[in-house]
């Protein structure tokens, strides 16, 4: 990796970081059931992103058909994605759930970029599992238990799926596009059609179990609407930037090294700001995972040096 991508990468993780925080404030203060703020977020967040990104664009929108196909069905990722963390987060234990949900976010990736000559070395491989195992001992808590454990691990086969899915084809998406002469590059266009579909196929799962209730779930306290309107800003900020450096990331460095720092350096950080922000303690368990999750994202960093010496 070079200098910048370090910095793009560093970017990256302050600002799904900051995200993740807002996203769980807006959880917390949501008036509504629990179980409806997270389509509630997908609506409000897949307008805003649709209309940042348009205006970005400078309300250029003329996708080819791989875009619209690829943008379809990363909408359908990011609902399956939503629904299923929901679901395994009520009938399992938070720490397997994290296993898969950063799983699915780095091995399904890592698997679609060999169909492009990416390289997987042994450090990588070997970096990859310690992070799994390292994230496990991080989210690892006292007193976990299952609700249902066959439906359990179907949502978190469904979540890892999804979370992956997500940024595999936004990746194939880029190498489609970029460098083809019948495309331009359709970045935006992908942002677009994913979060617009999103929003659609989200308020129409809303209004089929709420109907009558839709409107009441869409209404926001002045704290909540705060949360979720900032929350939603940072989404379309970051697709927006992380879409620019996965074509980056192609050539300086590959796009595994990517997803496994963003995954895991974001959900370190959203470990650290529950212990600052929200008063949780780690134990002695949580503690040796930060420190084998760092020393992991450190060679996966270095996976090429680490190779020449030997």
């Amino acid at each position: 990796m070079d200098l910048l991508s370090v910095f793009f990468v560093a970017c990256l993780v302050v600002i799904y970081t900051m995200q993740s925080l807002l996203t769980r404030y807006y959880s917390a203060t949501y008036p509504g059931k629990e179980e409806l703020s997270s389509p509630v977020f997908t609506i409000i967040s897949g307008l805003i992103v649709t209309l940042v990104t348009l205006a970005f664009s400078g309300f250029r929108f003329e996708p080819s058909l791989i875009t619209v196909v690829l943008g379809i069905a990363n909408a359908l990722a990011i609902v399956m994605y939503n629904t299923a963390l929901i679901r395994a987060s009520a009938l399992g234990p938070y720490s397997i759930t994290m296993v898969f949900l950063i799983a699915g976010g780095i091995i399904i990736p890592a698997i679609e970029v060999q169909f492009f000559g990416d390289d997987l070395n042994i450090i990588k491989i070997l970096s990859i599992l310690v992070v799994l195992a390292s994230v496990y001992m991080v989210a690892r808590k006292e007193g976990e238990a299952y609700q249902d454990k066959r439906k359990f691990f179907f949502y978190c086969i469904l979540l890892a799926i999804g979370n992956g899915s997500y940024g595999t084809l936004l990746d194939i998406q880029q190498r489609l596009t970029i460098g083809n002469a019948e495309f331009s590059p359709e970045k935006e266009e992908m942002i677009i059609i994913t979060y617009f579909t999103s929003m659609i196929i989200s308020a129409i799962i809303l209004f089929a179990q709420q109907k009558k209730g839709f409107f009441t779930a869409m209404k926001q306290t002045k704290k909540s609407a705060i949360f979720l309107v900032g929350a939603s800003l940072v989404v379309a900020s970051a697709i927006n930037l992380f879409v620019f450096v996965i074509a980056y990331m192609q050539n300086h460095g590959g796009t595994t090294v990517l997803y496994t720092l963003d995954n895991s350096i974001v959900f370190l950080l959203s470990v650290a700001f529950s212990c600052i922000f929200m008063k949780e303690k780690l134990s002695k368990i949580n503690v040796i995972g930060c420190i084998t999750l760092c020393l992991a994202l450190v060679c996966i960093s270095l996976s090429t040096q680490i190779l020449a010496l030997f």
